[in-house]
């Protein structure tokens, strides 16, 4: 075959799929989840939670006007957040704009809002980025939102208890290639020990130290970071993550550690790469009930 038609048809290809990730990246889907267990009150049979990760200011329609419905669509009682809805980066101007219309629009709901690295990078690095940490924490003071930086919340109804936690990692955890190992210990250094008196929900971004959280204490983890894996495929799951762990099992989905319970959020948006092949954003939906 000529050289100029099979560059003329890889050229074609790469066109198509740049299409495809742009139609992807602005397509919501909602992904339902039932979790149970004997820790789940009866008070809190039913309990609904949406949760959103690493939406990186991307919208969905106006505002996020498709996000916000989909959302209220759903009647959920409360709003997770497992980090990651900003982007802090040295070549981006900062602009929250998107996060602020968001929190806004979807104040009438409890947020509570864990922290991902980016969140954690503001505040961490404020010679690169002066003022935003305080911008941010301003908009989320504003919109009524709970942020739980190695902090808890809990929740009762009756003799019911549901605490949910954020777990703010140092940023070695976040190393490109060659992340710290997490020593088990740890987390109790931040965070406390875990309570027992109740169900324990964990905010937590980083999918790669689940066993550390289970070992914690942790009946359901919530993470993120990994963005599904950028590009999904058949049987092998998602291609890369933003540390650059390929093809790892923990990018995307329901897992089971120990006795808890993990859910991995493939993400809202995207970031440096601005890519999603076979990996639409989803928003999570999780119901918890009793066995």
């Amino acid at each position: 075959m000529n050289v100029w038609i099979i560059l003329a048809v890889m050229v074609g290809i790469g066109i198509l799929l740049l299409l495809r990730s742009r139609y992807e990246c602005r397509t919501l889907t909602v992904t339902r989840y039932q979790i149970r267990s004997d820790k789940v009150g009866k008070e809190f049979q039913g309990f609904r939670m949406a949760v959103l990760a690493d939406l990186h200011e991307n919208t969905f329609g106006e505002k996020n006007k498709e996000l916000v419905e989909a959302i209220e669509e759903e009647h959920p009682d409360v709003i997770l957040i497992a980090g990651d809805m900003i982007i802090a980066k040295e070549w981006k101007e900062k602009d929250f704009s998107v996060l602020r219309d968001l929190l806004w629009q979807l104040r009438k709901y409890p947020i509570y809002y864990g922290n991902g690295n980016h969140e954690q990078r503001m505040e961490e690095e404020p010679e690169r980025y002066p003022g935003w940490y305080q911008e941010f924490a301003a908009i989320l003071k504003r919109c009524g939102v709970y942020y739980l930086k190695n902090d808890s919340v809990v929740l009762q109804r009756g003799q019911d208890r549901i605490r949910i936690t954020g777990a703010d990692i140092d940023k070695e955890y976040y190393q490109k290639g060659n992340p710290k190992e997490m020593d088990d210990a740890y987390l109790e250094t931040k965070m406390g020990p875990c309570r027992k008196d109740g169900y324990q929900i964990l905010l937590a971004h980083s999918p790669l130290y689940l066993e550390q959280y289970e070992k914690w204490g942790a009946d359901l983890t919530f993470s993120g970071h990994f963005h599904g894996g950028t590009i999904r495929l058949p049987y092998l799951g998602g291609v890369m993550s933003p540390q650059l762990q390929f093809f790892t099992n923990r990018d995307k989905g329901l897992l089971k550690i120990g006795h808890a319970d993990c859910i991995i959020s493939g993400g809202l948006g995207t970031h440096s790469i601005n890519i999603r092949l076979n990996n639409l954003p989803e928003l999570i939906i999780v119901t918890l009930n009793a066995p």
